[in-house]
């Protein structure tokens, strides 16, 4: 039976039997579309079978609700929906009402009934469950044919159950699908096909085209429902749901538009629209909801822009032109009984509809209509309860703090008079962001006086306040701080602080809440540019006169914060002295409290560091007893102590070189410092800043990281460095474990300072001491001391260390290691790196330490085989991969070494000690080893023989009897067997590498001949190690390309599998070059294998490689690896070939098969990046060799992507906008007659950098758009290379006739863009319009129109007038409002000067 007829006979079928059967009636239909083939045009049956479900579902009778009510009956309407031919579904939906059906639906699901029987737990009274409520029933799925669905638990036909929550949402999940493949169908983009289709798919939007209030009864359930499935259990149930708001807007926006919609909109849409919305963005807090997160983002953004474009903007429309409050009264009325949502949603959408571009009017009249909507909540919410009000009125004013809106200062005082003050508790959430948003409101005013004396006079009694609020009390006084500030009145805060900050008796502590650092540190950073000269020594003089004793304590308090933030040279003159002076008007007490004494002497410390040397001595009389006393008695821990140890210190820097009083400061340093270094404590290093708790540390770390001079004098009074500062980077005794990061972090102070490093005395002492410490360290064994110690040598610059410390540093590293390479201990690889790194550095220079010999290095060599050994022993896996890398790489540093020492004795005239250290040297080397021991053998064979041959010095040394032949030969007999034997995994894998690097600097017809019957050996190692993703097998391969290139026959036929780097979105220019990225595997190793292969082919041969690679499957594991191949190669191709040898494949071929791969949609951004930079390497290098069918190729291509967008913008944008850059650049005249499709790239990659594709997508980058804007003053203000014929006459005209036909050509390139390219201008204003209209796009920020604003002035320049009514035509009033905006700045500008 054919579809057709099954369909028909199931449709027919319909009307037999009775209404219980129904459903499984309707089953069979479902089952007949489902698998019914549509290729023919017949649509009778599915139009029957439409007239027959709306006449079923027409009327009141039980029968016709449960008919509406059931899914699948929707479902079927969804798939009839798609099938039937506009004009003819346009005519059966107006005959069968079918909009009068879908209000009553709508009205039916949008009202759930309570379970009648239904407990707590959701099952019958009888004990069964609801057949629509299971928890566990799986999820409904959306596929894009909307009749092809996933086979659920169908539906209950049973009215009870319909009409309960679970069931409603169900039926909403089908009819909502149903509407949008309804209204899908009808936005018909392109007038192909017949006309009938148009006009059906008009007659299908006339249906929703009613009155704004005629469309309530749709539009409003529709909301309804919505909220019911944000408020439903989560249950996954209810298959897609993203598209149901857009589908709502997109119902609205059928409607007939009036001037009263927007009132409309407010009475009946606004309070359910509001209360969503804030449900959906967790406000006043987050909740559970019962949709997905994604439907969530989806939801939020289709919800604010309708609210913003048919409610905000008509509200703020109407009340510029006509002061008309009515429409923002309407929708604050209607939201007002779930105030404590819906106020701030409100409040949100209205801060978040920004200003239209325009002057500063536009700017008030934007703030006017802000405060006009806060002033309408602000009266609505007295009517709502008291919790709700203040909950709203706590998210609003946060709100407008975060985004600075302009509220008035009287408005805000009575939201802080009615909300912020209880009867015994403060609001401090409110006042801390009544403040941040206006401080004006405690400022200004008596009343906003009075409701400030009420706020301070609360902190005073901290001990009522909590801890939570009373963190935010503390921040509400900082920015009461910065408010006095603002209003250039900071000496009244000080006034006031003096007030607050004071104890209630002498002898209590200092108010807490007053008495914080961050207060102190705001008041310093404000004094200078708050305050002249003249106020601050006003503000001094007032506070000296504030002696009484609780006053004294505070008096000193803030005159150490204001101390802290006098540094210009005007201020130091008036108030260093005087700040000092009323520090200490009253003479210091022992039994005064710390903190109060602390501030005495920072206060005396900034004066005597900024004052002149007479002001210091008269400073430094006044204390010395005092001081002295302190430093002598008080302990350590206490933060006065600390305090005084700094103002000595600085009396002393002050003082030297051979003031009066340097010997008595430097006395008392001294003997403190000898105080600190008997006491037992343990040293740890403390970055505190004396903030936390005292220790020896904290004294050590101010003096190494805060006065490093004042190291220097130590030493130099001394002849050492203390010894503090060294038990820091010695790490004696058992503790040593502990506290590496102490050492490491004392040695990073002291190397990296000016006054360490230059000082030569430190130095000294410093490098003898670690030297010494890696000499008292046992033989072979890593200890942390000996870590530390080489980390130090590492660190330390070249230049700061004598040949005498490094001759030393190599004799103690020497006598470091074992006499029996066997009884070593188990150091591992990462130690001996670090011993073989500071080894190469201290070679570097000339250094020939006491008993030096070749021995050493062989010893060292055979450390490192043992480290390997026990290292392969441990290991659980049978194959080393990767070579053991960390192994190698010692090895290549062991390599190192032995250049850097044969090189110093080689070099220059070699003397008798030379001579004897390389007699040596050919001697140990010549001699016999074992096989197990043969890598280390090897690698110094390989470092001798290299280093020798390239000396100056060879003839003489051959004359002196060295045999280097011998010693090649010698190489080549020993490395030949490792390199041909069986061993090359585990163990053998690391000697087997190390012979083919040798091998590689030997004369290649040697190596050449002596391999000549192993080479397929050697490609099948290469082959097994290529297949485990070892970077060795590059490495072997590459061997095999430099000698035996003819034995590899398609030598990048292979598997080139290497990790892709990460990417951070940013555009990287040299992608493919780069080697350097540790994350790609094996990258670099295969760049070279492909310079190898490449090496001596000719043009065809590469030409074929390429072709071989792009052929291939580009979605293996080894895409990544064959895109670099691909790179790789076209950079080597020159694009010329032998016109004798014609070949069916080209460069041009090439291009097109990339841009193939690149819009097959790719999810991977280093296979998009590669791809990109190919296409655009071969657009640069290679333009001859590109068709016309290339360059439109490749602006179809960036149009695709940038339209489809698979890839996040940040990663697009800068390629594809590089791509148009290649192609305007270096094929502008292909452009002739094709310019709309450089349009269409254009504005495709105008719509991807302007409209983000998510709602957490990150805003328009600056970047980004300058790489735009330098697209359009390319096209608008053309190099003259790029219009020219060819790049010869446009670098040297040959006569001034040449040049001025080059001038007209690059004027006839500017008349024929100017012809289109204001259709880019125009995307820009719609851009802008749509990110303006709410949550449908990113609004355009300040830094990125300043980016655009020279491109498009470029188009402007060169458009003509007719260009410019066309644009002004094409245009809607809100496009021509920012139009004419942009052309007021073009007119002040914007007058391009070219490129």
């Amino acid at each position: 039976m054919t579809g057709d007829a099954a369909l028909i006979r199931a449709v027919r079928a319909l009307d037999n039997g009775d209404a219980d059967t129904t459903p499984d009636r309707l089953e069979r239909v479902w089952d007949t579309l489902e698998n019914r083939d549509r290729e023919g045009s017949f649509h009778a049956a599915e139009e029957m079978l439409l007239r027959w479900l709306l006449k079923n579902m027409t009327g009141t009778s039980a029968n016709a609700e449960r008919i509406r009510r059931y899914p699948r009956v929707w479902d079927i309407l969804g798939a009839v929906f798609a099938l039937i031919p506009l004009f003819s579904l346009a005519k059966s939906l107006a005959d069968r009402r079918f909009v009068a059906i879908l209000q009553q639906t709508l009205k039916d699901i949008a009202t759930p009934q309570q379970a009648g029987g239904a407990g707590a737990d959701g099952t019958q009274k009888n004990g069964t469950d609801s057949d629509v409520d299971m928890a566990d029933a799986p999820p409904l799925d959306a596929p894009t044919n909307p009749r092809k669905r996933k086979r659920t638990d169908p539906a209950s036909f049973d009215a009870a159950i319909q009409s309960q929550a679970p069931g409603c949402l169900q039926t909403a999940h089908a009819l909502f699908e149903a509407i949008r493949v309804l209204l899908a169908r009808c936005e018909i983009k392109s007038l192909d096909g017949p006309a009938t289709n148009r006009m059906g798919a008009e007659h299908v939007k006339s249906l929703f085209s009613s009155s704004a209030a005629e469309s309530m009864p749709i539009m409003a359930p529709w909301l309804t429902v919505c909220s019911l499935a944000v408020e439903s259990p989560r249950s996954g149930g209810h298959g897609e749901q993203s598209s149901w708001i857009s589908t709502f807007a997109t119902l609205w926006e059928l409607h007939l538009q009036s001037p009263a919609d927007a009132s409309e909109v407010a009475t009946h849409l606004s309070g359910t629209a509001t209360r969503l919305l804030g449900k959906l963005t967790g406000i006043p807090q987050p909740t559970s909801l019962g949709i997905e997160p994604a439907v969530q983002n989806r939801w939020t953004q289709d919800l604010r822009r309708f609210l913003t474009r048919n409610l905000i903007l008509p509200a703020r429309a109407a009340f510029l032109t006509t002061a008309s409050r009515g429409v923002v009264q309407l929708a604050v009325d209607m939201s007002a009984p779930l105030a404590h949502i819906t106020f701030p949603v409100l409040f949100d959408l209205v801060s978040r509809s920004p200003p239209g571009p325009g002057s500063a009017t536009s700017r008030k009249d934007y703030d006017t209509w802000v405060q006009t909507v806060f002033d309408a909540i602000v009266h609505a919410s007295k009517n709502a309860s008291y919790n709700y009000r203040l909950m709203a009125m706590r998210a609003i004013i946060e709100m407008a703090a975060e985004r600075g809106a302009a509220l008035s200062a009287a408005s805000l005082r009575l939201v802080c008079k009615d909300y912020a003050f209880l009867k015994d508790v403060y609001d401090w959430i409110l006042l801390l962001s009544l403040i941040k948003l206006n401080p004006d409101v405690f400022l200004v005013s008596e009343d906003g006086k009075q409701l400030l004396e009420q706020v301070l006079d609360k902190t005073k009694r901290a001990d009522s306040i909590n801890k939570p609020d009373s963190e935010k009390a503390a921040q509400f006084i900082v920015l009461l701080a910065g408010g006095y500030a603002q209003t250039r009145d900071l000496s009244s805060f000080i006034k006031v602080w003096l007030t607050h900050v004071a104890p209630a008796k002498p002898k209590a502590g200092l108010q807490p809440l007053w008495a914080q650092k961050e207060l102190s540190d705001t008041v310093g950073t404000l004094v200078q540019t708050s305050l002249n000269t003249n106020q601050l020594v006003e503000v001094i003089d007032w506070l000296s006169t504030q002696t009484e004793p609780t006053q004294s304590m505070a008096r000193i308090y803030i005159l150490d914060a204001i101390s802290s933030g006098i540094t210009q040279e005007e201020s130091v003159d008036a108030a260093n002295i005087k700040t000092f002076d009323g520090a200490f008007l009253e003479k210091f007490s022992k039994k005064e409290l710390p903190i109060i004494s602390a501030c005495r002497w920072m206060v005396a410390s900034k004066a005597i560091s900024r004052g002149t040397l007479e002001e210091a001595g008269r400073i430094w009389s006044q204390i010395k007893s005092d001081i002295k006393s302190i430093l002598r008695k008080s302990p350590i821990d206490q933060e006065d102590t600390f305090a005084a140890f700094r103002c000595c210190a600085a009396a002393w820097l002050a003082n030297h070189p051979g003031a009066v009083d340097e010997n008595d400061a430097a006395a008392l340093i001294c003997s403190f410092v000898e105080r600190l270094e008997q006491d037992d404590e343990a040293m740890e290093l403390d970055s505190s800043g004396g903030t936390a708790a005292i220790n020896k540390g904290t004294y050590v770390h101010w003096i190494l990281s805060d006065s490093p001079r004042l190291l220097s004098l130590l030493v130099e009074k001394n002849g050492y460095i203390p010894k503090g500062v060294l038990s820091l980077i010695t790490v004696p005794g058992k503790e040593e474990t502990g506290r590496v990061e102490t050492a490491l972090q004392a040695s990073r102070l002291l190397l990296y300072r000016e006054s360490s490093l230059n000082n030569h005395k430190i130095m000294d002492l410093l490098i003898e001491s670690v030297i010494s410490m890696i000499t008292a360290s046992k033989a072979g064994k890593s200890s942390p001391q000996t870590r530390i110690a080489i980390q130090f040598l590492l660190d330390t610059p070249p230049e700061a260390m004598s040949r005498t410390q490094r001759e030393a540093a190599m004799k103690s590293l020497i006598s470091h290691l074992p006499g029996d390479p066997d009884k070593a201990k188990a150091a591992g690889a990462e130690y001996w790196k670090l011993v073989l790194s500071l080894m190469v550095k201290l070679m570097g220079r000339p250094t020939f330490y006491e008993d030096m010999a070749f021995s050493d290095l062989d010893s060292i060599g055979q450390c490192l085989l043992k480290t390997h050994k026990r290292s392969s022993k441990r290991s659980s896996e049978g194959l080393a991969t990767d070579g053991s890398p960390r192994d190698r790489d010692n090895l290549k540093v062991l390599r190192q070494l032995a250049i850097s020492t044969i090189r110093q004795m080689a070099s220059g005239s070699p003397e008798e000690r030379e001579r004897t250290y390389l007699k040596a040297a050919a001697s140990l080397l010549q001699s016999p080893c074992q096989d197990s021991d043969v890598a280390p053998r090897i690698v110094l064979l390989h470092a001798f023989v290299s280093t020798v041959q390239a000396s100056p010095a060879l003839k003489k040394l051959q004359g002196d009897g060295l045999d280097l032949d011998g010693l090649k030969s010698h190489l080549l007999q020993v490395a030949l067997p490792v390199v041909t034997s069986k061993k090359r995994t585990s163990k053998g894998l690391l000697s087997f590498l190390v012979a083919l690097e040798a091998l590689s600097d030997l004369d290649r017809p040697v190596v050449k001949q002596a391999l000549s019957g192993k080479v397929s050996s050697l490609i099948e190692a290469s082959d097994v190690l290529l297949e485990s993703r070892a970077q060795a097998g590059w490495e072997v391969r590459m061997f095999v390309a430099n000698h035996f290139p003819e034995a590899l026959g398609s030598p990048l036929k292979v598997n080139m599998a290497v990790e892709a780097p990460a990417h951070t979105g940013e555009d990287e220019e040299d992608e493919a070059e780069s080697g350097e990225s540790a994350a790609a595997l094996g990258k670099a190793a295969l760049l070279q294998y492909v310079n190898a292969v490449v090496r001596s082919a000719d043009e065809d041969t590469k030409l074929g490689y390429l072709q071989e690679l792009l052929l291939e499957d580009s979605n293996g594991q080894d895409a990544t690896g064959r895109l670099l191949a691909i790179y790789r190669l076209i950079q080597h191709l020159k694009g010329c070939r032998s016109s004798s040898n014609p070949a069916p494949f080209d460069l041009a071929q090439a291009h097109s098969l990339l841009c193939t791969r690149l819009q097959q949609s790719p999810t991977s951004p280093t296979f998009f990046l590669l791809t990109t930079h190919a296409i655009r390497l071969l657009l640069d290098q290679n333009p001859s060799c590109m068709t016309q069918w290339n360059i439109e190729v490749t602006l179809s291509t960036v149009s695709i992507l940038s339209s489809t967008a698979p890839l996040p913008p940040a990663v697009l944008f800068p390629p594809l906008a590089r791509l148009t850059e290649t192609v305007i650049k270096r094929h502008r005249r292909r452009l002739d007659g094709h310019f709309h499709l450089l349009l269409t790239a254009l504005q495709a990659l105008l719509r991807l950098l302007l409209s983000p594709t998510a709602p957490s997508s990150p805003p328009p980058s600056e970047k980004n758009a300058r790489l735009f804007s330098r697209l359009l003053t390319l096209i608008c203000e053309p190099t003259v290379a790029s219009v020219s014929h060819s790049s010869t006459t446009a670098a040297v005209p040959s006569n001034p006739a040449a040049a001025g036909s080059l001038d007209s050509e690059k004027d006839r390139a500017r008349r024929y863009a100017g012809q289109f390219m204001y259709v880019v201008v125009m995307q820009y204003v719609k851009l802008q319009l749509e990110g303006g209209g709410g949550g449908g796009g990113a609004v355009v920020g300040h830094g990125v129109r300043e980016a655009l604003a020279t491109g498009m002035y470029s188009v402007l320049d060169v458009t003509s007038a007719d260009g410019m009514r066309i644009m002004s035509d094409g245009m809607d009033a809100g496009g021509r409002t920012v139009f004419r905006e942009m052309w007021r700045m073009y007119q002040r500008f914007g007058k391009w000067s070219g490129v």
